[in-house]
């Protein structure tokens, strides 16, 4: 029985799979089952940071796999406490929960709003079209109806309201409301980079009325944007960042950053995680994210995303089943006129061995590891080209 039957047979059905199984990798390309070779510019969904079998991370395994894998976080772990203060040391935040994926993270996240709003307050806005998890509350913090189909009633709490729309959210919050949660950049929700000056009026409100500006950076964190954080681009210092995907290099790690006056409300018994921050995940995560800052990689990563944002612009101009394109440094997207058209070009990519996704419906998105060089995006510009 081949990987296609078995997963099949004994495999729940949540995820529409491509008819492909990789065996390996390097750098910016995967490998199949037939020794085919596929340019990848999707990084797992924008995890692969530093692309595949990259030096850093490989030796990083072995050595801490040699050492401690696991042993709770009822003792203190070294390897922990060093990711923690390196993050803490590179963002305006003050202390770090540590957990296992970027859903969990904004769990944690809402939690600690809860619990800042001391019984008293406890709705938290957030944005049509943003995408926060898969688990229940951070599901129903997800301003997108289609992924709320079929798990109703929500958990209670959440308000919704219009990107760049600042009276929309300031109608929104009242008495009860302690939190806002946004996204820079929504990833799954389009490629929507929010605007500067309404940010700024939403981090202004939030101080105004002692609400926590929440910011979920899990897809923009660790350097896509040309930063570290997405939120040095906005002049913003949020009360409470989010971050996973490309935090641990490939392996499962999600991390919530809070300021003191956030942070205290953790207390003992209070939230909790078997595996989060473990030696092995985050002496990983460690190398990886010292490798993004130190080596430049984030200054590549804007040249080459600001390279690449022109090209489709281009194109956009010049073809008729295009809208525009948009994104900040590694994460963009090519807006559609119709969401078949981006079905089918993301298809037809994957014929040409080229790996890109969809998001938002109608949008063609691109969020390739960030060792790209400007020789791959022409490889994908030329395909644009043929195809639009």
């Amino acid at each position: 029985m081949n990987v296609f039957d078995k997963t099949h047979n004994f495999i729940t059905g949540t995820y529409k799979r491509f008819p492909v199984a990789f065996e390996r990798g390097e750098g910016m390309y995967l490998y199949d089952d037939r020794g085919s070779e596929y340019l990848d510019f999707l990084a797992g969904i924008a995890v692969n940071v530093l692309g595949h079998s990259h030096k850093i991370i490989k030796e990083a395994i072995a050595y801490q796999s040699q050492r401690l894998i696991h042993v709770s976080n009822l003792y203190y772990i070294k390897e922990q406490a060093d990711l923690a203060e390196y993050l803490i040391g590179h963002s305006v935040l003050d202390k770090v929960f540590f957990c296992n994926s970027g859903a969990e993270a904004n769990e944690s996240a809402i939690k600690l709003a809860r619990l800042y709003g001391e019984g008293k307050r406890y709705k938290i806005i957030t944005m049509e079209d943003s995408f926060h998890g898969r688990t229940l509350a951070s599901l129903s913090a997800t301003g997108q109806k289609k992924y709320h189909k079929g798990f109703e009633p929500m958990p209670a709490g959440f308000e919704y309201a219009k990107l760049d729309d600042f009276n929309d959210l300031k109608d929104k919050a009242d008495d009860k409301t302690v939190a806002v949660i946004v996204e820079f950049i929504q990833g799954e929700g389009g490629i929507n980079v929010a605007d500067r000056d309404y940010m700024k009026k939403v981090y202004d409100f939030c101080k105004s009325r002692d609400m926590l500006f929440i910011a979920d950076e899990v897809q923009t964190g660790g350097g896509r944007t040309g930063r570290f954080f997405a939120y040095e681009h906005f002049g913003i210092e949020p009360d409470i960042v989010t971050l996973a995907k490309s935090l641990g290099g490939g392996l499962p790690i999600g991390a919530m950053l809070a300021k003191d006056a956030a942070a205290k409300y953790f207390t003992h018994g209070t939230h909790g995680s078997t595996f989060g921050g473990s030696p092995f995940v985050s002496y990983v995560s460690l190398q990886t994210v010292k490798y993004i800052v130190e080596s430049g990689l984030m200054k590549h990563a804007e040249e080459v995303g600001a390279y690449f944002l022109n090209k489709l612009k281009d194109i956009a101009k010049k073809s008729k089943d295009v809208e525009s394109a948009s994104g900040m440094g590694l994460i963009l997207g090519l807006h559609m006129k119709d969401e078949e058209k981006a079905t089918n070009l993301v298809a037809k990519a994957l014929d040409n061995k080229i790996l890109i996704g969809k998001a938002g419906g109608s949008t063609v998105r691109f969020e390739p590891p960030l060792i790209v060089e400007k020789e791959h995006v022409d490889i994908v510009i030329d395909f644009l080209d043929n195809e639009l």
